[in-house]
Order: structure tokens, then C-alpha cells, then sequence
């Protein structure tokens, strides 16, 4: 009877296991500046591993900022993006990286409404921390955008099963 219940139990959770889809986990940090009260940089951190087997293997869904991270950032500035591989984690494929605001434009100059990537090509490395700024598409040029809304992480050409990688926004006032 154990073993019965045991392989029912098994067999109701290894499906959803098996075609997990990829997610990222969402946190925030303050760096301290001993000329100002308040800190003036924030940094968010996804710590994203991608999709085991279901779907597109490899991926993670569009993730926005939770309501908490975004009200933390809010009216700063968008500095830089960084990606690497988590340590310890399986190592990510090249990817590309796509930070959006609440109109959908990439703050990283993507173009054809987010599916060429700009700033944002071939950020997620397998080895290599790689750092890259803001890019306007229509200034042709870096630029640090206002804060005014949730931003939303979206990552594609990932296809290694359960890559582990984490992506750093850094804020600045």
C-alpha cells in the first residue's frame, strides 16, 4: 500500500518537476555612501535558471520586477546591466538580455519591438561576466533612463537545460 501511495505521489509531482518552466529570483541591495544619508545605488539581482524540459528549453518566462523592488527604484537612474553565470550552476548559452519598461521599449536598444537585441546581444556568456549601459536606439547612443515604472527581464536564445545565470541592475540617483 506505501508503495502504491509512494508511485501515485511520484508520478503527480515529477511531471510538473520535469516541465518546470525556468524562473529567476528577485533581490535588492543598497550600497552605502558615507556623504549621503540615503543610499544612492541599488542594485537588483535575477538569479534565473532556465527551463528544464518543457517548452523552449533552457528559458525563463518575462519576469518583472516585483512591486516592492520596483517602488525601491523608482525616479533612479538605469546605469548598467550585467550578466554571468551563477556559481556552482549549470553554465548558461550565449543570450540575449532585454530590459523593458512598462511601454515594452528595451532600455537596451533593441529594435523591431524587442527581437534584435542592441546592447543586450550575446550578454549572458557561459564563462564571462559581461557589463553593458542603456542604449537609446533613436539617439543612437548610451543613456541612463528614469525609473518611472516596473521594468520586466526578458532573455532569449537560451537553449542549455538548466542554465544558471544571474542578471544585475544597477541604479543609480
Amino acid at each position: 500500500m506505501k508503495k502504491l501511495l509512494l508511485a501515485i505521489v511520484l508520478a503527480m509531482i515529477l511531471p510538473f518537476q520535469v516541465w518546470a518552466a525556468g524562473s529567476c529570483v528577485q533581490s535588492i541591495d543598497a550600497i552605502p555612501n558615507a556623504n549621503a544619508v540615503v543610499p544612492t545605488t541599488k542594485v537588483v539581482s535575477f538569479v534565473c535558471t532556465g527551463d528544464i524540459a518543457g517548452g523552449t528549453v533552457g528559458t525563463i518566462p518575462n519576469t518583472a520586477m516585483s512591486a516592492t523592488i520596483a517602488a525601491a527604484v523608482r525616479g533612479l537612474f538605469l546605469y548598467t546591466v550585467t550578466a554571468y553565470p551563477t556559481a556552482g550552476g549549470t553554465a548558461p548559452d550565449a543570450a540575449d538580455v532585454f530590459i523593458l519598461d512598462a511601454a515594452g521599449e528595451d532600455l537596451l536598444g533593441s529594435v523591431d519591438a524587442g527581437t534584435t537585441a542592441k546592447n543586450g546581444l550575446n550578454l549572458i556568456h557561459a564563462t564571462l561576466k559581461k557589463t553593458t549601459f542603456p542604449y537609446s536606439t533613436y539617439l543612437q547612443q548610451a543613456y541612463f533612463p528614469a525609473v518611472t515604472g516596473i521594468l520586466t527581464l526578458k532573455v532569449s536564445n537560451q537553449i542549455t537545460a538548466s542554465a544558471n545565470y544571474t542578471i544585475e541592475l544597477v541604479f543609480v540617483r
